[in-house]
């Protein structure tokens, strides 16, 4: 009797430390109380998932760390928040969805493409030499990568993205 009670307690210990795990990693939970390392570059601190940014804020002013540390290592899939000046504007993607399409210069040397999606949020109003503010998740390419998720998620199931400029937010 004592080894199946034995057998049963581990059994639903094993589940909890499962069902522990999987929430750190659907909901970038910290469990350990761990300290983060300072020294290395991250991007913007993702809010709830419930949680919207106001349609219009202050201004976000940002570094280009994070973006090329994404970019250096070859890591995709991390909302980061880039301000950088619109070097030209291409023609909208039309396959699909409907993506305005931006590419942006890096003050350390090449490009990032932004791809922002008109049939969920505003056209943003920029012109090539505007500076304009992106969070978005980014996606790692050879040609320097790609920022969309740049609106927000109509389900509310993830942190949605936006595209600031002149201190008005399009999401």
């Amino acid at each position: 009797m004592k080894k199946a009670q034995k057998a049963q307690l581990s059994a639903g210990g094993l589940l909890l430390v499962v069902a522990l795990v999987a929430a750190q990693l659907l909901l970038d939970i910290d469990l350990v109380g761990s300290e983060s390392d300072s020294t290395s570059p991250t991007a913007v601190t993702t809010p709830a998932p419930s949680t919207r940014q106001p349609e219009s804020t202050a201004p976000t002013r940002v570094s280009e760390d994070a973006i090329r540390h994404l970019i250096d290592n070859q890591i995709s899939g991390e909302m980061v928040t880039l301000e950088a000046e619109l070097v030209k504007l291409l023609p909208d993607d039309n396959d699909g969805s409907r993506h305005q399409r931006l590419l942006l210069a890096l003050e350390t040397g090449g490009t990032v493409l932004v791809a922002h999606n008109i049939d969920l949020a505003p056209r943003v109003p920029a012109d090539e030499g505007d500076t304009i503010i992106v969070h978005g998740q980014y996606e790692w390419n050879d040609k320097g990568g790609v920022l969309h998720w740049t609106h927000h998620d109509p389900k509310e199931w993830r942190e949605g993205g936006w595209i600031e400029l002149d201190g008005e937010r399009y999401e």
